[in-house]
C-alpha cells in the first residue's frame, strides 16, 4: 500500500519501501522489480537512484564488518538486490527516453508543418497580389478606354448641353474609378519581391516563341482562342504555361516540353509535360521552402474556379495540368489550407499508433500464449504422470505377500514414484529387498493421498504398507 501511494509522485521513496519488503518475501522481490521499473520510467534524474544504491550498499556493509552475518549471505543479498533493481530500472529509463524521443519527433514534425504552412501562405499571398496587379492592368486599361471615348464624345459638336454634361460626368467617374482601383491595388501589393517582368498583353504564342528564342524545345498544341478569354481565366492559363516552362528550364534543362490547351465549350484544360524530373522538384511542393511556384499556380487556378495538379507520371515524366471553367467560377475551398497543423499531425500520430498497435499486441500476446501453452503442457504431463503412478486403495488391498512378482506387476501402474533414499526414514527398505512406490490417488489436490511401498525379495512380494517418508 505504501509503495502504491509513493510510486507516482516519489519513486525513490517507493524504491526504499520496496527494497525493505524484499528481505522478507519473494513477493517483495517482484514488487521491488516493478518499482525499479517505475522509478526509471518516471524519474528523469538518475542521481537519486544512484544515491539510494550507494546508501543501501554502505548500510548493508556495516553489519558485515561487525560480524552480524557471514560474507556469503551479504554477497547473495547484494547480487539479489542488483538483479531485482538494475535491469528493471534500465528498462524503465529506456522506455522514458524512447517516449521523450518520440514526443520530440512529433513536435519537430509539427514545427516543420507550420513552417511549410507559412511558406505556402506567403506563396498564395504573392499570387493573389499578382492577380490583383493583373486585374488592375486589365480593368485600368478598359476604364481608361471608357474615359478616352467619353472625352472624345464630350467635344462632339452634335451633342446638346444636357448630353454633354452627362458624358462629362461619365468621363469623370471613369477617371475616379481608375484612381481608386490604383489605390486599392497599391494597398493589396504588400510583398517586397518584384513581379517578373513580362511584356504587356503577351499571349500564349508570344510566350512560347520567346521561350524558344532562349533555346528551349517546345511543342505547342492550342485549340482555344486564348485572346477571347476573360482576364481572370486568360491570365491563369498564361501563368500555368509560364511557370511550367520556367520549371522545365530549371529542373530538366535540354528536354522537350509538350504544351497543350484544349476546351469543350465549358472548360479548358492546360497541360505541360516534360521528361526527366529531378528529385528536388519531386520533393518541392512538400518540402519547406520549395515548390512556391506550384503553390502559387494552385492558388491562381483555384481562385479562377478550377482544379490544379502537378507531379510525376508513370513513365517518369513530369506533368502540370490545370482545368479551368471558361466563364470562371467560385473558388473551391482550399482543403490543404483549412486543415490545422496540429490536427494533421495528431491524425498522422493516431495512424502510426494504429499501425504499431498490432505489433504491440503481438509482442504481448505471443509470450502470454506461449506461457499459457507451456503451463497447459506441464499440467497435462503432471496429470499423465500421476495417473501412470497411481495404485488405487482397492488394488493395494488385493495384493498378498508371497505372490510372485510377475503376477504383481500385471496389476501395477506402468511407472513408480522415484523416491530418494534421503526422503525415506532410516531402515525403510528391508535388507536384500527392492521396493517400489506408488500414489494412492491421481488427484493433485487430494489431501488424504498417501504413498504405498511394495518390497520384493527373491522374486516375491515380501512386504507392503505406506511409505515411511521423513
Amino acid at each position: 500500500a505504501a509503495v502504491a501511494v509513493l510510486a507516482r509522485r516519489h519513486p525513490p521513496a517507493a524504491l526504499v519501501v520496496a527494497a525493505a519488503g524484499a528481505f522478507w518475501s519473494f513477493t517483495g522481490g517482484l514488487l521491488l522489480a516493478c518499482v525499479s521499473y517505475l522509478a526509471g520510467r518516471r524519474s528523469p534524474d538518475a542521481r537519486p537512484a544512484l544515491v539510494l544504491a550507494a546508501a543501501a550498499l554502505v548500510l548493508g556493509t556495516l553489519p558485515l564488518l561487525w560480524g552480524a552475518y557471514p560474507p556469503d549471505t551479504w554477497a547473495i543479498a547484494v547480487v539479489t538486490l542488483l538483479l531485482n533493481t538494475g535491469p528493471a530500472w534500465l528498462l524503465g529509463a529506456y522506455r522514458r527516453q524512447h517516449a521523450a524521443l518520440a514526443t520530440a519527433g512529433w513536435e519537430h514534425a509539427r514545427q516543420l508543418r507550420r513552417e511549410h504552412r507559412l511558406v505556402a501562405e506567403q506563396a498564395r499571398s504573392r499570387e493573389r497580389s499578382r492577380i490583383a496587379q493583373d486585374m488592375h492592368d486589365s480593368l485600368g486599361h478598359e476604364l481608361s478606354l471608357i474615359a478616352l471615348r467619353a472625352g472624345a464624345l464630350e467635344v462632339d459638336p452634335g451633342l446638346d448641353e444636357r448630353h454633354r454634361t452627362a458624358v462629362a460626368e461619365l468621363r469623370a467617374t471613369a477617371v475616379t474609378a481608375t484612381e481608386h482601383l490604383r489605390e486599392i491595388i497599391g494597398v493589396l501589393r504588400t510583398d517586397a519581391e518584384p513581379d517578373p517582368v513580362t511584356p504587356s498583353g503577351e499571349g500564349i504564342a508570344d510566350l512560347v516563341e520567346r521561350a524558344r528564342d532562349s533555346g528551349m524545345r517546345i511543342t505547342l498544341v492550342n485549340e482555344v482562342d486564348t485572346a477571347a478569354l476573360s482576364p481572370m481565366v486568360g491570365r491563369a492559363v498564361h501563368r500555368v504555361v509560364q511557370e511550367s516552362l520556367t520549371n522545365a528550364t530549371r529542373h530538366a534543362p535540354g528536354t522537350e516540353v509538350a504544351v497543350s490547351i484544349a476546351g469543350d465549350g465549358e472548360r479548358l484544360e492546360v497541360r505541360a509535360v516534360n521528361p526527366g524530373p529531378d528529385e528536388a522538384r519531386e520533393a518541392g511542393p512538400n518540402g519547406v521552402g520549395g515548390g512556391r511556384g506550384l503553390i502559387g499556380l494552385r492558388e491562381r487556378v483555384r481562385l479562377a474556379g478550377g482544379a490544379f495538379a502537378a507531379g510525376p507520371t508513370g513513365d517518369g515524366s513530369w506533368e502540370v495540368c490545370a482545368v479551368i471553367p471558361l466563364r470562371g467560377g467560385s473558388a473551391p475551398p482550399d482543403e490543404a489550407a483549412e486543415e490545422d497543423e496540429d490536427t494533421a499531425i495528431d491524425r498522422l500520430q493516431r495512424a502510426a499508433r494504429r499501425r504499431i498497435r498490432g505489433w504491440s499486441m503481438a509482442l504481448v500476446a505471443v509470450p502470454v500464449t506461449l506461457i499459457a501453452a507451456l503451463a497447459a503442457l506441464m499440467v497435462w504431463v503432471m496429470a499423465t504422470n500421476m495417473r501412470e503412478t497411481t495404485l488405487t486403495p482397492e488394488e493395494f488391498e488385493a495384493l498378498r505377500p508371497g505372490t510372485p512378482q510377475s503376477e504383481i506387476e500385471e496389476v501395477l501402474p506402468p511407472f513408480s514414484v522415484p523416491f530418494d533414499s534421503r526422503e525415506l526414514a532410516e531402515g525403510a527398505v528391508p535388507e536384500g529387498a527392492v521396493c517400489s512406490y506408488y500414489r494412492s490417488s491421481a488427484d493433485l489436490f487430494d489431501r488424504e493421498r498417501v504413498f504405498y511401498q511394495l518390497c520384493f525379495t527373491d522374486g516375491r512380494l515380501s512386504g507392503k504398507g505406506e511409505a515411511p517418508i521423513r
